[in-house]
C-alpha cells in the first residue's frame, strides 16, 4: 500500500513539474505593408475600359487576409502614343472606367496607364501594344452526357475555331458568357386535372434566361500550332431545361509580357499542395512606382485586340423524361425571374443576339 501511494505521488510531481514549466509565449504577428493591386484593360471594342485598384490585405499569423482594402481616391489616365488621354472616372468601390467614345484602342498603337495616389505615389504601367488578334471562322458545339451530382446536370461544351496566322510568335486569351433557360414551377400551380401529385403535370411553370459568365482563365501560346487552326474549348453551357442557348465568346490578342503573366496566374493557382509544388510567388505585374522601379503592384495592366462572335444553341432533341432524370432536382418553385440569381425576367430573351449564329443540335 505504501509503494502504490509513494508511485501515485512521484506521478503527479512529475505532471506538476510539466506544466509548470510551460511558459505561455505571445509571438509578434508578422505584418506586411499593403501592396497595390491594379486590375485593368483597354481594348479595341468601344468604352468603357474598367481600372480596379485596392491594397492587397495584411499577414495574420501565417495566414493571409484576403480582404482587400478598395481605393477611392486616386487619379487615373490612361495615355496613347500619340499623347491623347482619357481619365477614368470612380463609378463603384475601387473601380474607375474610362467613357471617352473617342477614345478607343487602336492595332498597333501603345498604351500606358497612370496611377495618382492620394499619399502623393505615382504608378506608371509599362507601355502595352494592342497587336491584332485572328477572328474566329466558326464554334462548334458538343454534348456532355457527365452530370455532378449536385452540382450541375448535362452540358453543352462550347468550342472556338480560329487559324493563327504564322511566322510570328501570336498569344491569346479567351473569355465568354452566356445565357441558358431555367425553369420554376411558378406560384402558384394551377393543374391539368383534379389533382397535382406529380408536378410535370403542372401547367404553372415559368421559365427564364440565366446569366452566367466563365471566370476561368483561357490562355495560349502558338508555339506548337504555329500557322495551324485552333481549337479552343471556351464555355460549358448547363441545360436545365427546354430552350435556346445564347453564348457570347470573345478572343484577345496578349503581348508576351501579359501571356506570363497569365501563365504564372495559372501556375499559382493550380498548386495541388505537393512537395514537388513551386514555391509561391508574388504575381507581379507591369505597373510601378514611378520613383522606385522595385515597388511594383500585383496584377496587370494590359491592351487587346478583340474579336467578339455570338452564337444561340437551339436544341432540337431534349426528352422530357430524359430532363426529368438528369435536371429534375434543380427545379425549384418560385418566380423564375427571382428564383435564379442573374435572370432575365420570365419568358424573356436576351437582346442584341440578332445577327449571332444559330447552331442546331439534333
Amino acid at each position: 500500500m505504501f509503494n502504490q501511494y509513494v508511485s501515485k505521488l512521484h506521478v503527479f510531481i512529475l505532471i506538476f513539474l510539466t506544466f509548470g514549466c510551460i511558459k505561455k509565449i505571445s509571438p509578434p504577428i508578422r505584418e506586411s505593408n499593403p501592396i497595390l493591386v491594379v486590375e485593368g484593360i483597354i481594348t479595341t471594342q468601344p468604352p468603357p475600359y474598367s481600372i480596379k485598384l485596392s491594397y492587397s490585405g495584411h499577414f495574420t499569423t501565417s495566414y493571409i487576409d484576403s480582404t482587400q482594402i478598395f481605393i477611392n481616391d486616386a487619379k487615373v489616365t490612361i495615355a496613347d502614343d500619340n499623347g491623347d488621354s482619357s481619365v477614368c472616372k470612380l463609378t463603384s468601390q475601387g473601380n474607375y472606367q474610362s467613357n471617352d467614345s473617342n477614345f478607343i484602342g487602336i492595332v498597333g498603337h501603345t498604351y500606358t496607364l497612370k496611377v495618382y495616389l492620394a499619399n502623393g505615389k505615382t504608378y506608371i504601367s509599362k507601355p502595352e501594344t494592342i497587336l491584332p488578334v485572328s477572328a474566329i471562322d466558326s464554334v462548334s458545339v458538343v454534348y456532355d452526357s457527365s452530370t455532378i451530382e449536385n452540382v450541375r446536370p448535362n452540358q453543352f461544351i462550347v468550342s472556338a475555331h480560329s487559324l493563327d496566322p504564322g511566322d510570328k510568335k501570336n498569344y491569346y486569351r479567351w473569355t465568354s458568357s452566356g445565357y441558358f433557360p431555367r425553369k420554376s414551377w411558378g406560384e402558384p400551380c394551377v393543374p391539368f386535372g383534379p389533382s397535382c401529385a406529380d408536378p410535370y403535370m403542372c401547367t404553372c411553370y415559368a421559365l427564364c434566361e440565366q446569366y452566367v459568365e466563365d471566370t476561368k482563365i483561357d490562355v495560349l501560346s502558338d508555339k506548337l500550332i504555329d500557322g495551324r487552326e485552333i481549337n479552343q474549348p471556351v464555355f460549358s453551357s448547363p441545360i436545365y431545361w427546354y430552350g435556346k442557348h445564347f453564348i457570347e465568346i470573345k478572343e484577345y490578342s496578349l503581348t508576351e509580357a501579359a501571356y506570363s503573366f497569365w501563365e504564372q496566374y495559372l501556375g499559382q493557382t493550380s498548386r495541388t499542395g505537393g512537395i514537388l509544388d513551386p514555391l509561391p510567388a508574388p504575381l507581379l505585374g507591369n505597373v510601378y512606382n514611378q520613383a522606385d522601379r522595385n515597388d511594383i503592384a500585383l496584377g496587370l495592366f494590359s491592351a487587346s485586340d478583340v474579336y467578339v462572335k455570338k452564337i444561340i444553341i437551339v436544341p432540337f432533341s431534349l426528352q422530357l423524361y430524359w430532363l426529368k432524370s438528369t435536371a429534375s432536382q434543380y427545379i425549384e418553385q418560385g418566380d423564375c425571374h427571382y428564383t435564379y440569381p442573374n435572370s432575365l425576367p420570365d419568358n424573356t430573351e436576351p437582346l442584341g443576339w440578332g445577327n449571332a449564329d444559330i447552331i442546331e443540335i439534333h
